[in-house]
């Protein structure tokens, strides 16, 4: 804090005598720190200096970004940007307060009235980052006594959000159906069992089986909560997610999906009847006690409904490029379908890294994905396709790999 007079800033004096709690304390994380750099683990910032469409400047370096989430390339796109200026003009930036305590602005409003209608719901609630999605909604549906059955290979939100619960969680084999069944079956007693699962995994690209996991969630009385956030506006005929691509109704699954990847702007949400919204309004700590999505986001997010509404050739141009890029993989590492997100398993996390390393050299950026965001012995290139990816892109990309493979 700075103390203002006239035109002086005086900082006022601090005692920067640190207690021995937190010199011990500062040593301890070193030492992790220090631990994780020498396994390879250790994490750290990247800086963009710039971004032009899929390309990245980088310490002076143009690079092509192989590591978005942007699918669709909405998040530059001039209908957005334009929505969020006139919005952010007429409201301002934040939303100042949750939308409990401060209102709930126009746009919000709007937000998820369209939302409700993409996906035949009757309603929506829009949380401030789908991580705040997936804690908010499991942590208020689901209470100890309860029972939850999920995927192993999960995303790190839903493994808080389902601690938070403090409901009895059993973990099923991937995609093992069977499985998810017998674990099912073995909690007969709970009061309420969900399984969880997502529509397109973040790390495989593979797809839930969710016409099998439906069958066994009738079985056995029990729900589906589906985090599509990798799937929603990307997947099906017309873009409304895994159910369609499954040919299940959306009505089936506790739905959520985000705002951030391929809409192009930023939040989490969950649709579906009237009163599941409602009381997650009215239990839903992390929308309860959040600030509100920025109105200037919610206005872009609003339009980029009507954008991939209007303009189906950004979904066409990424079917066209994933395709491309699937064909051109060396078929060791290439996965089993085509999909937007293509991971290249590499096992050792040396091994990632070095492959990482050699393709950055070559002016992609594609980062190595390691423990614990994958299981040990799976380290990888996690490949996002998106619809700004041109075919000399995909081609350059391709023939990157196969040499780094090579000496790898």
């Amino acid at each position: 804090m700075h103390l203002v007079t006239g035109d002086t800033v005086k900082t006022p004096s601090i005692q920067r005598d640190p207690t021995a709690a937190m010199t011990r304390l500062l040593g301890e994380l070193a030492e992790e720190l220090s631990s994780a750099q020498r396994n390879g683990l250790r994490r750290r910032l990247v800086t963009v200096d710039a971004l032009h469409g899929p390309i990245a400047r980088i310490q002076g370096r143009e690079v092509v970004c192989w590591c978005s989430n942007d699918y669709l390339g909405l998040s530059a796109h001039p209908r957005l940007i334009d929505a969020a200026a006139k919005a952010a003009r007429n409201w301002g930036i934040g939303a100042r307060a949750s939308r409990l305590l401060g209102g709930t602005s126009l746009w919000h409003a709007r937000l998820e009235e369209a939302l409700a209608a993409w996906f035949g719901a009757e309603a929506a609630i829009v949380y401030a980052s789908g991580y705040l999605a997936n804690l908010g909604t499991l942590s208020a549906l689901v209470s100890p006594g309860d029972l939850i059955v999920a995927d192993r290979l999960v995303h790190a939100s839903l493994l808080d959000a389902m601690r938070a619960t403090r409901a009895t969680v059993r973990v099923f084999r991937h995609q093992d159906v069977a499985h998810a069944a017998d674990l099912l079956a073995r909690g007969s007693k709970a009061q309420r069992r969900v399984i969880v699962t997502e529509g397109v995994f973040s790390m495989d690209g593979d797809c839930a089986p969710l016409a099998a996991l439906s069958e066994v969630a009738q079985a056995r009385d029990a729900l589906i909560y589906l985090d599509d956030a990798h799937g929603a506006f990307v997947m099906g005929a017309t873009g409304r997610g895994s159910p369609e691509a499954a040919g299940i109704a959306h009505d089936r699954f506790l739905y959520m999906g985000t705002l951030g990847k391929a809409l192009g702007a930023q939040g989490g949400f969950v649709v579906g009847p009237r009163t599941l919204i409602e009381f997650l309004h009215h239990r839903a700590r992390t929308f309860i006690y959040a600030t509100a999505l920025a109105i200037p986001v919610a206005a872009a997010a609003r339009e980029a409904l009507s954008v991939i509404d209007q303009e189906p050739q950004h979904r066409r141009m990424l079917d066209a490029r994933v395709s491309r890029l699937h064909a051109g993989l060396p078929r060791c590492h290439a996965p089993a379908a085509p999909a937007h997100i293509m991971p290249v398993v590499l096992g050792e996390t040396s091994r990632a890294t070095m492959v990482a390393q050699r393709l950055w050299e070559r002016g992609i950026w594609a980062p190595a994905i390691r423990p614990p965001t994958v299981p040990r012995g799976t380290s990888r290139v996690r490949l996002s396709v998106t619809a700004l990816h041109t075919n000399e892109h995909v081609d350059a990309l391709a023939a990157a790999l196969r040499e780094c493979l090579a000496d790898a």
